[in-house]
C-alpha cells in the first residue's frame, strides 16, 4: 500500500507542478487546436482531470460517469484547488482499500470491467504520466517553458 500511495503522491505533484506551468496560457492558446491529443492543451487537460473523476468515482463504487456527463473545465484558478482536492480524495479512498480488492466498474464503453485497487491506481498513473507528457510538448509549441515531472525528479526531492 505505501508504494501506491506514494505513486498517488507522485501523481498529485506532477499534476500541480503542471497546472503552475500551464497558468501563464492565454485563452487563446488553451483552447488552440494543436492537432495533437484531444486537439490541444484544453481538450488534454480535460480528459487527464475528467479522468481522474471518473477513476475516483469507481474506487468510491459509485455509478458510472463518462466524459459527457461531467461538467465543462474550469478556469485554472479552480481548476488547480479542485483538482488538489479531488486527488486529496482519492489517495483517501486508496488508503481505505485492500491493493488486491478486485473492484466492478463499467469503462466509458459502457463495458463490465474487474480490475484490483493496485491494477486501478497504476493505471490512473500510468494514463496522467502519458497525456503530462503531451501537455509538456504541447506548453513547448507554444513557446513556454515546461516542468520536469519525471518521476525520479519526484523521488529525488523526497529523499532530500
Amino acid at each position: 500500500m505505501n508504494d501506491l500511495l506514494a505513486v498517488l503522491d507522485y501523481h498529485a505533484w506532477a499534476t500541480e507542478r503542471l497546472l503552475t506551468a500551464l497558468a501563464p496560457l492565454s485563452p487563446a492558446e488553451l483552447t488552440r487546436d494543436l492537432h495533437s491529443s484531444h486537439g490541444g492543451v484544453g481538450g488534454t487537460l480535460a480528459h487527464l482531470y475528467g479522468s481522474d473523476q471518473i477513476w475516483t468515482a469507481r474506487l468510491r463504487g459509485e455509478p458510472a460517469l463518462t466524459f459527457t456527463e461531467l461538467p465543462p473545465l474550469p478556469p485554472l484558478p479552480q481548476l488547480k484547488p479542485q483538482w488538489v482536492a479531488l486527488q486529496t480524495a482519492q489517495k483517501a479512498v486508496v488508503a481505505a482499500l485492500e491493493p488486491e480488492l478486485r473492484l466492478s466498474y463499467v469503462n466509458v464503453k459502457g463495458e463490465a470491467q474487474r480490475s484490483s485497487v493496485s491494477e486501478i491506481v497504476r493505471h490512473i498513473v500510468n494514463h496522467a504520466t502519458h497525456h503530462r507528457g503531451q501537455l509538456v510538448t504541447m506548453l513547448r509549441q507554444l513557446g513556454h517553458a515546461a516542468p520536469n515531472t519525471d518521476l525520479i525528479a519526484f523521488y529525488r526531492l523526497r529523499s532530500t
